[in-house]
C-alpha cells in the first residue's frame, strides 16, 4: 500500500498537468486574433509622399508585435522605379501583396523618421478569419494588381478587405473629408515639387477635376485612418512623431511655372523682333510649343489611365506650332489669330464651368507668344508702309491736341 503511494501522486500530477495544458490551449483557441491598421506618415520621396497603410494580424493569445504578421500592398514587382511607373500607366499588374513580420515593419518606418499611428479593429473571430484567409490566398497565389493612384494602391486594397470582412461597415467612410478634387488631392501630396506639379499642369486631364466620395477619398492613408476611426470607434494611437522638418510649400507652383514659361516665350519673341530677328523668335516659340504638344500627345496615347489620356490640352496645344518659322505674311497672321481665338475659347469654357480642367495656364502658354508675334508683325507692317506711319502719328497726336 505504501509502495503504491508515490506512483499515485505522480499519476495525479501528470493528469493535472495535462488538464491545465488543455485548458491553456482552449483559452488560446478561444482568444481572438488582434487586427491593427498602421498608418505611416509621408516622406519626401516620390513613392511615399502620401503616406502608407499596412494591416497587421497578431497570433491568438499573443497580442504583441513579436507575434504580428503584416500585409503590405504597396510593393512593386521590381526595384526599378522607371519600369514600375511604366507598368502602372500601361495597367500591367505588377504590384504584389507580401507578408512581413510586424517588428521588421515597425523598425523600417521608424528608422525613416516617419510618423506611425496604429488602430486596433474590433472584429469577431469569424471576421478575422475571413480577412486573413482572403489576403493569405492573394499572397499564396501571388496575385499581382495594376497600380493606380486613385483606384488601386496600398490603402484601397486594405480598405476593400476590411470592408468585405466586416460586411460593409467601412463603406460610408468618414463623414468629413478634405474639400477638393482628385487633382487637388494629388497636388497637395506633391506640394513644393516643381517638376511633378508642372508635369501635372500639362499632362493631367479632365477626369481629375471632380470631388471624390468619402469611399473614394480613402485612397489616401490618412483618410482611411479617419474612416476606420469613425466607423469602428477606434481613434488612432500615435506611436512615433515625424522627425523631418516640414516647411511651408505651394501646390500651385506647377501652374505658375507654365505661366512663367509663357511669359518667357513672349519676351523671347519681342526681343528677337526688336533685333530684327523675328524668325529666331518664331523658331523658339514654335519649337517649344510644338515639342510640348508632341509630348502631351505621346503621353495621352501611351498612358491608359483616362485621367491622363482625356486631356483638353490635346485640342489647345498643337504640334502645328512647329510650322511657325515657315509661315509668312497673311498666312502667319491668320494662323496667329486662330490660335489666339482658340485660347480665348478655352478661357471662356473654363470660366463658364463647361471645361473643368484648369486651362488658364495652358491658354496663356499659347496666347502670350502668339500675341507677341502678332504685335511684332503689325510693327513691321507699319515700319514698311511710309504712308501708314504719318497717319498713325497724326491719329495718336489728335487727342493730345484736342
Amino acid at each position: 500500500m505504501n509502495g503504491c503511494a508515490p506512483s499515485l501522486r505522480v499519476f495525479v500530477a501528470v493528469v493535472a498537468a495535462l488538464v491545465l495544458g488543455l485548458a491553456r490551449e482552449a483559452r488560446a483557441e478561444d482568444a481572438e486574433r488582434a487586427v491593427y491598421l498602421y498608418t505611416m506618415g509621408p516622406s519626401n520621396e516620390l513613392p511615399s509622399r502620401f503616406g502608407h497603410s499596412l494591416l497587421c494580424v497578431r497570433e491568438a493569445g499573443h497580442d504583441t508585435p513579436e507575434h504580428g504578421r503584416c500585409y503590405d500592398y504597396g510593393v512593386p514587382g521590381r526595384e526599378d522605379l522607371t519600369a514600375t511607373v511604366w507598368e502602372a500607366v500601361r495597367e500591367t499588374p505588377s504590384f504584389v501583396p507580401v507578408a512581413i513580420e510586424e517588428v521588421v515593419v515597425y523598425k523600417f518606418f521608424k528608422d525613416q523618421g516617419r510618423q506611425i499611428e496604429r488602430q486596433r479593429l474590433p472584429m469577431t473571430a469569424a471576421q478575422v478569419d475571413k480577412l486573413v484567409s482572403s489576403i493569405e490566398a492573394e499572397i499564396r497565389d501571388k496575385r499581382a494588381y495594376a497600380y493606380h493612384p486613385y483606384w488601386a494602391n496600398c490603402a484601397t486594397k486594405i480598405r476593400d478587405h476590411i470592408d468585405d470582412a466586416t460586411d460593409g461597415r467601412l463603406r460610408p467612410g468618414p463623414s468629413d473629408i478634405p474639400k477638393g478634387t482628385f487633382r487637388e488631392y494629388m497636388e497637395e501630396g506633391h506640394s513644393g515639387h516643381l517638376d511633378f506639379l508642372t508635369a501635372m499642369a500639362l499632362f493631367v486631364g479632365e477626369g481629375n477635376d471632380r470631388s471624390p466620395t468619402p469611399w473614394e477619398a480613402m485612397m489616401l492613408p490618412f483618410i482611411l485612418r479617419d474612416g476606420v476611426a469613425e466607423r469602428f470607434s477606434v481613434p488612432p494611437e500615435k506611436l512615433e512623431e515625424r522627425l523631418a522638418v516640414v516647411l511651408p510649400t505651394s501646390r500651385a507652383i506647377g501652374r505658375f511655372a507654365v505661366f512663367a514659361l509663357a511669359f518667357l516665350l513672349f519676351v523671347a519673341v519681342r526681343v528677337a523682333a526688336r533685333r530684327n530677328k523675328l524668325r529666331v523668335g518664331l523658331v523658339i516659340a514654335g519649337g517649344v510649343l510644338g515639342a510640348i504638344a508632341i509630348a502631351i500627345a505621346l503621353t495621352s496615347a501611351l498612358v491608359k489611365w483616362p485621367e491622363i489620356s482625356h486631356n483638353w490640352a490635346l485640342v489647345l496645344v498643337l504640334p502645328t506650332d512647329l510650322a511657325l518659322p515657315w509661315l509668312k505674311g497673311k498666312r502667319l497672321a491668320l494662323y496667329l489669330k486662330a490660335r489666339l481665338g482658340m485660347a480665348g475659347v478655352f478661357v471662356v469654357l473654363e470660366i463658364a464651368n463647361v471645361v473643368h480642367q484648369p486651362m488658364l495656364p495652358l491658354a496663356a502658354l499659347v496666347a502670350l507668344p502668339m500675341a507677341g508675334i502678332l504685335s511684332a508683325l503689325k510693327e513691321r507692317e507699319r515700319a514698311a508702309d511710309p504712308a501708314a506711319a504719318p497717319a498713325a502719328a497724326s491719329a495718336s497726336s489728335g487727342p493730345r491736341a484736342a
